[in-house]
C-alpha cells in the first residue's frame, strides 16, 4: 500500500501508534470500500451488484406510454395492490442509462442482499462433489466438514418444505429433492463410518451406582461382550465396557471435537426427517428415511458415547476437574463444551439423577479458574482470553446452570469491547484484527450471556444489562460486516475481504448473523411456546429483510432451535 494512501476518516484512534495499531490501520483501510455509500455509485457499478445478487431488482413505475400488460382485477387482489395505481415491476436487470421509468421507494433499491443461491450451491457442492487434493490435510476433519455445510445449509433453510406445500401433497416427485434426500442418507452413511469402538475399563462399584452405565453393561452382557478382571493386587474387579466416539474419519481414534460435530449433524437430519411428522404424512415427507437412520444411529450409540465421555475425567486431589479432548490428550474447556452438549442433546445429563458426574460442581469451578483478569477465558488457567475458548466456557456453563459461579460484569465488558469500532465485526482478542467467524464465537457468547441476564433479574439491575429488546452489542454493524465484507459474491463467507473463502468461515459467519437477527430467546433452553413466538421476534436489520432472514440457530449449541428442540422430545 502506497504511504501516500489516506485511511478512512473515522478509523479507530490510538494513544500509541505501533505495529498492533498499523495492522488494524490496514484492516480498516481494507474494509473502507465495502462501506461506500451506495447512491454515490455510478450506474454501471450498481447494475454490477445487481447482476451479482448484492442488490435486488429495481423497482421502477412504468411510464404511461408503455402498453400496459394486463394486471387484472383479480391478480391486484391476490397481490394485495390497487389495480387503479400506477404499476409497479420488479426487474431482474436493468440498464438504468436507457430506462425511461422513474425509480420509487417500494422497495429500497440499495438494501444489500445476501447472496443466498450462491452460498447454496458453494456449500451443497462441497458435500456432494469430490474434494480437491488441497483437503488432505482436513483428513481428520470429516465431521466437522459436514457440520460447518451441513448447518450453514440449514440456516438457509435449503433442507426446508416449500411454502406451496407440494412436497406434503406429492412426496418425492423433482431431481433436486431426491438429491438432497440422498446427500442426507449419504451424510449418515459416512458419520456411521467415522464411529470407533474402543474398550474402557470401569470399577464395578462404579458400574452399579451408574444408571445409564448399568444399562449399557447390560445391554453388551445380553450380546455377549462382558468382560470382567481383576487388578495386580486382586481387590477390586474391574469391568470392562464397550464404548466409543466419533474420529475425524474413518478408522480414526474418537474425540470429543468430531464426536460434537457428528451428533449435531445428526440431529440436524433426524429433526429434517422426522420432526415434520405432526404436519406431514411420513410416506410425503422425502427426508424421512434419512432422519430415521440418524434416529437410529443416535439411539445405538449414545449410551456407549457416555461411556467414553466418563473416561476423559482428569482427577486432582481425588476431584473430577475437567475433561481431555481424547485419551492422552489435552485439558481445556472445549473439551468440556464439546461433551456437554451432545449430551444434552441426548439426553445424558439427568439432573433426577443421584450422582451424574457429568453435572459435578468441580466441573464449573475449573470453568472458572480459566477466567482471566480481562474478562474472558483462556484455553486452560493462566491462558490469554479468546473468543473461542470464552465461548466454549460460558455455553458450557449454561448449560450446567452454573454461569453465576464467574464474574459476569467482567465477561460482559470484555465481550462488548470486541466489537471493532469501523468494520462492525469482532475479534478474537485483545489487540487483534476483525475475523468473521467470531460473528458466533463472541456474538454468540453475547446472546447467550443476555439470554441469562435476562432470566436473573437481580443481575440486570445490578449490571444494567440489555432487556429483551435487543443485544449488548450493535447487531446491525455486524450484519453490515457480514453482508458486505464477509460475502464472496460466487458464494461461501470469509474471515476479511483479503482471505479465501471456506467452509469453517462460511458456518460461523452465517451463525453469527442468525444471532443477530432474532431477539433473545424468552428462555433457555426454549419451550416448543417460546420457540414459536420467539422466531417471530427479530432484532433490527440490515439490509434486504424480505430476503436476508436466517432461520433461529440456538446460541447454546449452535443447531436450529426448532433442530435442538426436536432431539429433546426424542431423549
Amino acid at each position: 500500500m502506497s504511504s501516500t494512501t489516506s485511511y478512512p476518516n473515522n478509523r479507530t484512534k490510538h494513544t500509541i501508534e505501533s505495529k498492533s495499531t498499523e495492522a488494524q490501520q490496514d484492516t480498516e483501510y481494507e474494509c473502507a470500500p465495502f462501506f461506500v455509500d451506495l447512491k454515490s455509485l455510478s450506474e454501471s457499478q450498481l447494475d454490477h451488484l445487481r447482476s451479482v445478487g448484492l442488490l435486488g431488482g429495481l423497482c421502477v413505475e412504468v411510464d404511461d406510454s408503455i402498453p400496459p400488460q394486463g394486471l387484472s382485477s383479480k391478480a391486484a387482489k391476490l397481490l394485495g395492490v390497487d389495480e387503479t395505481q400506477p404499476r409497479v415491476e420488479l426487474l431482474e436487470e436493468i440498464r438504468p442509462s436507457t430506462a425511461k421509468n422513474k425509480v420509487v421507494g417500494v422497495q429500497d433499491p440499495y438494501a444489500i442482499r445476501l447472496v443466498r443461491s450462491a452460498h447454496i450451491n458453494y456449500l451443497s457442492n462441497a458435500l456432494s462433489e469430490p474434494l480437491s487434493r488441497g483437503f488432505i490435510s482436513l483428513d481428520a476433519s470429516h465431521p466437522w466438514m459436514i457440520y460447518w455445510c451441513l448447518h450453514s445449509l440449514d440456516l438457509l433453510q435449503h433442507f426446508d418444505p416449500p411454502s406451496d406445500t407440494s412436497l406434503a401433497s406429492g412426496g418425492i416427485n423433482d431431481l433436486e429433492t431426491l438429491q438432497k434426500s440422498q446427500l442426507l442418507k449419504r451424510i449418515v452413511s459416512t458419520l456411521k463410518h467415522c464411529w470407533t469402538d474402543v474398550p474402557l475399563q470401569f470399577d464395578i462399584d462404579d458400574v452399579k451406582k451408574n444408571t445409564k452405565l448399568s444399562q449399557l453393561h447390560k445391554i453388551q452382557q445380553q450380546q455377549g461382550e462382558d468382560i470382567s478382571s481383576t487388578d495386580a493386587e486382586g481387590t477390586n474387579e474391574k469391568i470392562e465396557i464397550i464404548g466409543g466416539g466419533f474420529g475425524g474419519g474413518p478408522q480414526q481414534m474418537p474425540h470429543c471435537a468430531p464426536t460434537y460435530a457428528a451428533v449435531l449433524s445428526l440431529c440436524i437430519i433426524a429433526s429434517i426427517g422426522c420432526g415434520q411428522e405432526d404436519t406431514m404424512n411420513k410416506s410425503h415427507n422425502p427426508y424421512h428415511e434419512a432422519g430415521k437412520l440418524a434416529m437410529e444411529l443416535l439411539n445405538e450409540k449414545r449410551l456407549p458415547m457416555y461411556a467414553f465421555f466418563l473416561t476423559l475425567r482428569e482427577h486432582e486431589d481425588g476431584e473430577r476437574i475437567a475433561f481431555r479432548m481424547h485419551h492422552d490428550g489435552e485439558i481445556d474447556v472445549r473439551a468440556t463444551y464439546c461433551i456437554l452438549t451432545p449430551c444434552h442433546l441426548l439426553g445424558l445429563l439427568d439432573k433426577e439423577e443421584e450422582k451424574n458426574h457429568l453435572l459435578s460442581p468441580s466441573i464449573a469451578r475449573y470453568i472458572a479458574s480459566c477466567q482471566t483478569f480481562e474478562g474472558g477465558f483462556g484455553a486452560e488457567p493462566f491462558n490469554e482470553a479468546h473468543g473461542g475458548y470464552t465461548f466454549c466456557a460460558l455455553a458450557a456453563l449454561r448449560i450446567l446452570g452454573l454461569v453465576s459461579m464467574i464474574n459476569v460484569e467482567m465477561l460482559r465488558s470484555w465481550l462488548v469491547r470486541r466489537q471493532l469500532e469501523f468494520e462492525g465485526g469482532f475479534c478474537g482478542r485483545t489487540n487483534k484484527l476483525v475475523d468473521g467467524c467470531y460473528s458466533f464465537w463472541q456474538g454468540g457468547a453475547i446472546a447467550v450471556l443476555d439470554g441469562w441476564y435476562n432470566e436473573n433479574d437481580a443481575a440486570c439491575e445490578k449490571v444494567g444489562a440489555a432487556d429483551d429488546e435487543g443485544l449488548s452489542f450493535d447487531e446491525v454493524m455486524l450484519q453490515r460486516y457480514i453482508l458486505l465484507c464477509a460475502q464472496d459474491v460466487n458464494g461461501g463467507l470469509r474471515d476479511k475481504p483479503s482471505k479465501p473463502k471456506d467452509f469453517y468461515h462460511s458456518c460461523y459467519n452465517l451463525s453469527g448473523l442468525s444471532v443477530s437477527q432474532h431477539a433473545l430467546s424468552s428462555s433457555w433452553p426454549p419451550t416448543s411456546c417460546d420457540t414459536a413466538e420467539d422466531d417471530k421476534n427479530l432484532n433490527r436489520l440490515f439490509g434486504d429483510s424480505s430476503f436476508n432472514i436466517l432461520a433461529r440457530t440456538d446460541p447454546v449449541l449452535n443447531i436450529r432451535t426448532d433442530r435442538a428442540r426436536h432431539a429433546a422430545k426424542q431423549f
